[in-house]
């Protein structure tokens, strides 16, 4: 799969026994406000419910990895750490009127297979009496320096939920609500399930090519088992480095779920892995199976760190279904080992409960548009529903 976006530096992880986030203070987001001169009260989105972030260690506020990730992890992540694919504001407030305000961090807006509504935009949505999320609006952006602009009447007591910019980040966000109003988290979900499902993987975990962020097949997976995610898909640069778990393990997760192949080709010992190559024995210009090398050890390193953490080894993506790769294959046989061995709480979930259909499912012949994208969240969702025993 091609690398979509790239860039970056960073160094180390350890594992916690509990999600290190930020708890919503509801006393402190009505301190920190600020009323203006139209009586519009502003509350900054750091002092909001937010999900889909889940370390305190960061660089920057929004980042989905803590600064130390190392050069041992590829350069991809160590830059699109700072994107919020998968990041969600989740509150219900009494006011009328909202307002939401968002500084990108990327001047880049959109790319040439992907609209700036996806890379760069918000997206809003309303919850009915009965659990259910409906759409509302989008948050759409024009110019990187200016920012996005979304203002809504709302129905006070609804709940809401605001998904932000899948390939793009933010360095700034805020919500304005009626001067008297206040924001209340949502409290524990009807599913029972407060712990976040992660998803670690490539492109298309990231949200490629998704037309607006709450099509995205995490973030639907998301609404539709009413769970909280967390989003680890980056560019290019799904690769299982074995860092990579050590930041995994470091999240108390529901579920794991495993969706790198698009991103284990071969590489060769010029690469920007040749650390790997090293350390494997191999010598320079040799092409190294990615998959056979590191798939297994990541797995049980993960395992080890999280031994009774569900995990959901997927195939690769191909939502136009092209048949078994020699990755598909390779990682069943990796399955199938694992479960002799007596391994519990392991799921497999196969591309042909990907497929769309037909050949419609793609932007591009390889990442999804919103009904790849729609095929993607059903066949994850089930997969996931079975991992966490619902």
């Amino acid at each position: 799969m091609k690398r979509l976006l790239i860039v970056g530096f960073a160094f180390v992880a350890a594992v916690c026994s509990a999600n290190d986030v930020e708890k919503f203070d509801p006393r402190m987001a009505l301190d920190k406000a600020v009323v203006d001169t139209n009586g519009v009260k502003w509350i900054d989105g750091r002092y909001l419910p937010l999900e889909g972030k889940y370390f305190k260690d960061v660089d920057d506020f929004y980042d989905r990895l803590p600064s130390g990730v190392t050069t041992n992890v590829n350069g991809g992540v160590r830059s699109m750490k700072h994107h919020t694919s998968g990041m969600l504001f989740r509150f219900r407030t009494d006011s009328k009127n909202l307002i939401f305000r968002w500084t990108p961090y990327n001047p880049s807006l959109a790319m040439d297979h992907m609209p700036s509504t996806g890379v760069s935009g918000i997206d809003v949505y309303r919850q009915d009496a009965n659990g259910k999320w409906f759409y509302v609006r989008t948050g759409r952006i024009r110019d990187a320096k200016k920012g996005g602009e979304l203002s809504l009447g709302w129905t006070p007591g609804t709940p809401c939920l605001v998904n932000l910019p899948l390939y793009n980040g933010i360095r700034a966000f805020s919500v304005g609500i009626d001067k008297n109003a206040k924001i209340e988290d949502l409290g524990p979900r009807k599913s029972g399930i407060d712990k976040p499902v992660v998803f670690y993987g490539t492109s298309i975990t990231h949200g490629g090519c998704a037309s607006r962020p709450g099509l995205a097949f995490v973030n639907r997976v998301g609404r539709d088992l009413d769970v909280p995610v967390c989003g680890l898909g980056f560019s290019g640069s799904g690769r299982m480095e074995l860092e990579m778990a050590d930041h995994l393990a470091r999240i108390d997760a529901s579920c794991y779920v495993l969706d790198c192949l698009w991103n284990m080709n071969g590489i060769r010992g010029n690469s920007y892995d040749y650390h790997d190559v090293k350390e494997a024995g191999y010598a320079p210009n040799v092409t190294i199976p990615v998959v056979r090398h590191r798939y297994e050890p990541f797995i049980r390193a993960l395992r080890a760190k999280r031994p009774n953490t569900p995990i959901v080894m997927a195939e690769q993506c191909d939502v136009f279904c092209g048949g078994k790769s020699v990755k598909d294959t390779f990682i069943r046989g990796i399955y199938d080992k694992l479960i002799a061995e007596g391994w519990k709480n392991l799921v497999y979930l196969p591309k042909e409960e990907m497929y769309s259909g037909d050949l419609e499912g793609t932007v591009d012949g390889c990442h999804p548009n919103d009904l790849g994208m729609a095929t993607m969240a059903k066949a994850f969702g089930k997969a996931v529903k079975e991992a966490l025993k619902r």
